[in-house]
């Protein structure tokens, strides 16, 4: 398991479903049908920012959409929650992150006569199934659930904990993210990246490189190598070219895990592999923006580890 991957959950989240077309492929079919006829889906677009506490980051990830509703535009928030198991507090979390969102739109728009409604989504994928309420008046004691003081909403639920693989919904893309993301929980791990694979394959073949290598990236982060090797094999048996890079890349990894031995060995190779794997995405054409969102790595920080690889081989 590659830990020196910070947040893969987190990047692997925000970069697939940063793209609209990708979040509205997986968003509508989990909403209720007469909700998603009100919206023009077309228009839907991402807020570049987050709301998650800072110290939360860890085990929850956001993003957040506008999209036109029939007479006005609504916000679209989703939560994904990527804790081993459901938390009834998410709900007064939840209600938090909405505020900032009504908080940003007033700096904005100063002048705004009405709060635009956000539609909260929680999207779950823990090991066990989510059992709490989805009405934020629930985290009240019973008796004061009817009083008419207390603020009332409730959130949207996909719970994908004990989904069957094949029944992930959305466009290839997407859906590949969610099996690696099932697989990374430990559910059903073989048959989650075997269906991956076959997904994925649809993917190099409309030439997307850029997310090959996100999902390669995410899988070494969260795997052992023997489910990446198994995983690029499963994969070669659905495509006979899945791209020249994504071969190096693959290979790279695996001889990476073959380079063990003391500490600083250890630290060697690591940095040894985190400069080919890089090359090897500089070359196939890959922005660093991407790169960047895939490894935590900027141009400089990639610079000072080349930097850092001469100083052992010359002492050495």
């Amino acid at each position: 398991m590659r830990g020196d991957i910070q947040r893969p959950h987190d990047r692997l989240f925000r970069s697939v479903f940063a793209d609209p077309h990708e979040a509205a492929t997986f968003l509508r079919p989990h909403l209720p049908p007469a909700l998603v006829e009100r919206f023009d889906w077309s228009s839907l677009a991402l807020e570049e920012t987050s709301f998650v506490d800072e110290a939360l980051q860890e085990s929850e990830s956001d993003l957040l959409y506008t999209v036109q509703g029939t007479t006005e535009t609504h916000y679209l928030y989703v939560l994904f929650e990527h804790q081993s198991s459901p938390d009834k507090w998410m709900r007064f979390r939840l209600l938090k992150y909405m505020c900032r969102i009504w908080d940003e739109s007033f700096k904005k728009h100063p002048g705004q006569g009405e709060l635009r409604p956000i539609l909260p989504v929680v999207f779950y994928q823990g090991e066990s199934r989510w059992h709490h309420s989805t009405e934020f008046a629930d985290l009240f004691d019973e008796s004061h659930q009817s009083d008419d003081f207390l603020p009332r909403f409730a959130h949207f639920l996909i719970d994908q904990s004990d989904l069957p693989v094949e029944q992930t919904r959305g466009g290839p893309k997407a859906q590949v993210a969610q099996l690696l993301m099932m697989a990374a929980f430990q559910k059903s791990t073989r048959r989650a990246l075997q269906h991956a694979a076959q997904l994925l394959a649809q993917v190099a073949q409309t030439g997307g490189t850029d997310y090959m290598e996100l999902f390669i990236v995410y899988l070494a982060a969260t795997q052992e190598r023997r489910l990446v090797q198994e995983f690029v094999e499963n994969l070669q048996q659905y495509t006979v070219d899945i791209g020249g890079e994504m071969l190096t890349y693959a290979e790279e990894l695996k001889q990476e895990g073959r380079q063990e031995g003391r500490q600083e060995g250890r630290q060697e190779g690591r940095r040894e592999g985190e400069i080919k794997t890089i090359d090897s995405l500089l070359s196939a054409g890959v922005e660093w923006t991407l790169i960047t969102k895939a490894t935590g790595i900027t141009p400089q920080q990639f610079q000072a580890l080349k930097e850092q690889l001469q100083q052992l081989s010359s002492s050495n």
